[in-house]
């Protein structure tokens, strides 16, 4: 097996593209592969995501649900709408208050057991007037250094 680093690797496994710097690889079979702890790399991009000034996109709410282990009945129960509603959020045909997706953020930051600080941190950082202004659909890719914020499988 031979090693090397990629300066920039677009993943899509995860539901929508992220942009993964100084990325390890492996070339197993002849073919080359990322070599990153997949579980850590979801972990990255859900903090990453949750304080993102840019609104969720479709893609990106789905892929929240399915790391929190949700049916879209669950997900729509837990923040008070239908599972229509969240299909609906899912294929891009209803947009998201800003009020449920702040709350989907500190549900998530609840999930992964956050301090207090992180809490402040989010509120500091994301308001819901600043989310109603943004949209939806992102102009940069999310970024992230793997040999910094990951590690190797």
């Amino acid at each position: 097996m031979k090693d090397k680093k990629k300066q920039t690797f677009v993943y899509h496994g995860l539901g929508f593209p992220i942009t993964l710097i100084n990325t390890p690889m492996r070339k197993v079979f002849g073919e080359w592969i990322i070599d990153i702890d997949m579980t850590e790399l979801q972990l990255v991009v859900l903090k990453s995501l949750i304080y993102e000034s840019t609104r969720l996109t479709k893609d990106e709410l789905r892929f929240i649900r399915k790391f929190l282990v949700m049916t879209t009945t669950e997900f729509g129960n837990t923040f008070g709408v239908s599972h229509v509603a969240v299909l609906q959020w899912e294929k891009g045909q209803r947009r998201i208050s800003p009020a449920i997706e702040l709350y989907i953020r500190l549900y998530v930051l609840n999930h992964l057991c956050a301090k207090d600080k992180e809490f402040r941190s989010l509120y500091n950082t994301i308001s819901l007037e600043q989310l109603s202004k943004a949209k939806a659909e992102k102009v940069n890719l999310l970024e992230i250094d793997a040999s910094k914020d990951l590690k190797v499988a």
